[in-house]
């Protein structure tokens, strides 16, 4: 076991890796483009070097032994280690780069956020794709570890992310209320107005009302919502109604104002909303990243200027 390591080919811990993830010898060989019998041979080398079944048939999957488990995240952080400094030593070019930028972001980031970052990508490196999303209530390691994901996109008072990733803010924007433009509302309310009205809300976990029910719970207040919807798509229509509001952030209220009979009002104490970044600290150094990241510096400079 001594020289266990020497005699190990990396071959095998990609091998091994990918049947980690798909625990089936066909998709793995797939994934690997090789033949299933080319991944046979490579596990049972890796069974007969580690001196353990490592997988386990079951009636739907391969099961990892104990032993595979334990190895998987160092290898996995291995293999990152090494693709990373493949990538390092090539310069990353936006201007000729085809590489797809995946990121997880809440829906008001999608709508107030993606159109400029797209725009930015178009102008300065258009051949770049992009892969966006929807946050969900995960830790999102494994899946920035594996390179599935690049970025997240959080809430500050998220509290779901792993620890182990490194998180940084982004900007922060201001909660506001939204209303039918005929609604006589004055520009500023207080949180008993707020409270005199039905509202929508507009997502069943985001942390963007969960901040407002926060704050006025601390009033010992509690709003009546009428409807909740996931996402921001029928909001403009059903506060079109006149019969509800809705807390928002600005920079969502900002668009909608614009284009439909919508007005938005502050809050008499300000309540603001703020963003993070979170990256798994193995791609840290990703040129690419590096220069993607400066992207979303731009326009959080650019969202952090509104009210």
């Amino acid at each position: 076991m001594d020289n266990l390591y020497q005699r190990l080919d990396l071959n095998l811990l990609r091998v091994f890796d990918v049947l980690m993830n798909s625990r089936n010898v066909t998709r793995a060989a797939e994934q690997l483009n090789l033949s299933q019998s080319t991944v046979s041979h490579a596990l049972a080398r890796l069974r007969q070097a580690l001196d353990d079944p490592l997988f386990v048939m079951t009636r739907k999957e391969m099961r990892p032994t104990q032993r595979a488990l334990a190895l998987a995240a160092p290898v996995r952080q291995s293999l990152m280690l090494i693709e990373q400094g493949i990538r390092q030593s090539a310069s990353f070019d936006p201007k000729v780069s085809a590489r797809t930028f995946r990121i997880a972001v809440p829906s008001s980031i999608e709508h107030g956020a993606v159109p400029l970052l797209v725009d930015l990508l178009h102008q300065r490196a258009p051949a770049c794709r992009l892969a966006v999303t929807e946050l969900v209530h995960s830790d999102y390691e494994d899946n920035l570890s594996r390179g599935g994901m690049d970025l997240v996109v959080a809430f500050a008072s998220g509290d779901h992310l792993s620890p182990r990733l490194k998180i940084s803010p982004w900007f922060d924007n201001a909660m506001v209320c939204l209303s039918a433009k005929e609604s006589d509302l004055p520009a500023q309310l207080s949180a008993e107005q707020l409270v005199s009205w039905s509202h929508v809300s507009t997502s069943t976990w985001g942390h963007n009302q969960t901040l407002v029910e926060n704050w006025l719970k601390k009033k010992g207040l509690e709003r009546p919502i009428a409807v909740w919807v996931p996402s921001f798509e029928a909001l403009p229509k059903l506060l079109a109604t006149g019969r509800y509001l809705a807390m928002v952030p600005e920079l969502i209220a900002r668009d909608f104002c614009h284009y439909y009979p919508l007005q938005q009002h502050v809050l008499s104490e300000p309540l603001r909303s703020t963003y993070v970044i979170a990256q798994h600290p193995l791609t840290e150094f990703d040129p690419a990243l590096i220069w993607f990241r400066q992207l979303l510096d731009e326009i959080g400079d650019q969202l952090r200027s509104s009210p």
